[in-house]
């Protein structure tokens, strides 16, 4: 009887004991490295040595790049690359092919579909940050030929893909863009990530290559004038007329220097602004732009846009020259061919008028049009006006109140009425280090109580971990390690309909940074 006694005791003592123990809690992180671990072992368990240590993500190796070209890994540079987003169930978040936007129903023509260009530091850098760490960093991965880890440094040509928890799939400018990027499905918070990249290149001086693209385009456009930065007084040819008295009549001054900017070539409005070009002599009637790839381009059609459907549809190369043949046609029925060399000296100047009306075409300088106001070329790029096209007013009295682009500013007071011109620029004195976001839809909600969303979260993420990882994986964490059920709060969430949202609509295309840009244009009098 003694025995048992003492055994009984024994029982309820551990039982005592084991009932005082706290039930072990885990942060979310925690969970979902965890939940990733065991996704990674189910489906690709030959990954599972792949783990980086910084962000616990993993790396499969698909293509290693040249290995003779610079590695990027470890240097403050300037890098393009592309990338299609993935949650763990396939769905598109965010992919820079046009190919991939057209199947998932959300490519648009006001989308430029290429690499993007972000700078990767040790100090900072603009990357999504899971791609950041792969981009910077170097890799440890086990070699699926001779089964050794080995290190990888990502260079030219380097094909990753990156399976990310999600707290490192947050950035500045990855995952959340707009204005055709965007896949079938919207990426919310708390969730994993699958990144397929391709790196292209890099430089360290973006200021620099971009000089170097903008003189390359117009090298091969007709050439650059160095010739007369600072025109001389003997240079120019002159004839004065004025009335003495008695009624004779001697020459009157004409300054025939403009004929010395109308050959063909590429001049400096200002001497001292590098790599600002205006080409005078420049019409539709008779000039076609020639994009073709450059000696120094870093990535595949860097110099020729040969994507989407406008310009690429059967990947011809031709196909740009037949749109930029339709766009002159347009454009010289409306406008005419321009003022000609003849009539350069008779047609009056900005300067004198002060005010002028502006139509144009802004182009990247691989052919892409990003934005213009002549409905006859949207109607050819995009199939229809959305909005009926303006005159922009530019006025060369109040050249600080003129909320133009600085090349513009610089360049538009140099011309004449009448007249056709392009103005070719470096992001300098266009929309330089921060470019332009694009969009094309944007929605607003608001007016909702904050312990809504709390309860949402919550809620939303055990049901992502159910979803992503396997019910019983997002079951640890809904009843398991908390021991509570994160869906009942005690608040009651469905009577809260104090809501409402606002959409508005634009259609801008993305400028990114270190963008140079070509424009067309022609002045028009004011009436």
């Amino acid at each position: 009887m003694a025995y048992i006694y003492r055994l009984t005791w024994v029982v309820a003592l551990i039982i005592l004991i084991t009932s005082c123990v706290k039930e072990p809690k885990m942060t979310l992180e925690e969970v979902e490295a965890r939940s990733l671990a065991a996704w990674i072992e189910k489906h690709h368990p030959e990954l599972k040595d792949n783990i980086q240590e910084e962000g616990g993500y993993y790396v499969e190796v698909l293509d290693y790049g040249v290995q003779d070209s610079t590695a990027v890994t470890g240097k403050d540079v300037w890098v393009w690359y592309d990338f299609t987003n993935r949650d763990f169930q396939g769905n598109v978040c965010e992919t820079r092919s046009w190919h991939t936007a057209y199947q998932l129903g959300t490519y648009t023509d006001h989308t430029h579909y290429n690499p993007v260009f972000r700078f990767s530091g040790k100090a900072s850098h603009t990357l999504m940050e899971g791609t950041y760490l792969a981009t910077f960093n170097t890799l440890k991965v086990r070699n699926a030929e001779s089964g050794a880890m080995e290190d990888v440094e990502v260079r030219y040509g380097t094909r990753l893909r990156l399976y990310m928890p999600s707290t490192i799939t947050t950035s500045t400018a990855g995952s959340t863009s707009d204005g055709g990027y965007e896949g079938q499905y919207a990426l919310d918070e708390n969730k994993p990530l699958i990144v397929e990249m391709t790196v292209y290149g890099h430089v360290e001086n973006p200021v620099a290559y971009e000089g170097e693209r903008v003189d390359l385009f117009a090298e091969n456009n007709g050439g650059v004038c160095t010739d007369h930065k600072v025109v001389k007084e003997e240079k120019a040819e002159r004839r004065h007329v004025t009335r003495a008295e008695g009624g004779n009549e001697e020459e009157e001054k004409v300054d025939t220097r403009p004929l010395e900017f109308f050959d063909g070539r590429w001049h400096q409005p200002i001497d001292t602004l590098e790599h600002l070009y205006v080409n005078y002599a420049y019409s539709p009637a008779d000039v076609a732009f020639s994009f073709q790839n450059a000696t120094n381009a870093l990535y595949p059609n860097e110099g020729r846009y040969n994507a989407g459907t406008v310009y690429s549809t059967t990947n011809d190369v031709s196909q740009l020259d037949d749109v930029d043949s339709r766009i002159n046609k347009a454009l010289v029925e409306r406008f005419g061919r321009g003022i000609t060399r003849d009539e350069v000296l008779t047609a009056d100047s900005l300067k004198v008028n002060a005010t002028a009306k502006v139509w144009y075409i802004g182009r990247f300088l691989d052919g892409y049009i990003f934005d213009t106001n002549i409905d006859e070329v949207k109607e050819i790029i995009y199939g229809k006006v959305e909005s009926a096209g303006t005159a922009l007013d530019f006025d060369t009295r109040k050249p600080l109140e003129n909320s133009y682009i600085l090349a513009w500013n610089y360049s538009l007071p140099t011309l004449r009425y009448g007249q056709w011109a392009t103005i070719l620029t470096v992001s300098t004195y266009a929309y330089g280090l921060q470019g332009q976001v694009g969009s094309h839809t944007s929605t607003t909600t608001s007016n909702n109580d904050d312990a809504y969303y709390d309860t949402m979260n919550y809620y939303n993420y055990m049901n992502y971990m159910n979803s992503y990882y396997g019910y019983g994986y997002g079951s640890m964490y809904n009843n398991g390690y908390y021991g509570y059920n994160p869906y009942y709060y005690g608040y009651d969430y469905s009577a809260n309909t104090d809501s409402s949202s606002t959409t508005v609509t634009t259609t801008s295309t993305e400028i990114q940074s270190y963008t140079p840009l070509i424009f067309q244009v022609f002045i028009e009098k004011n009436k």
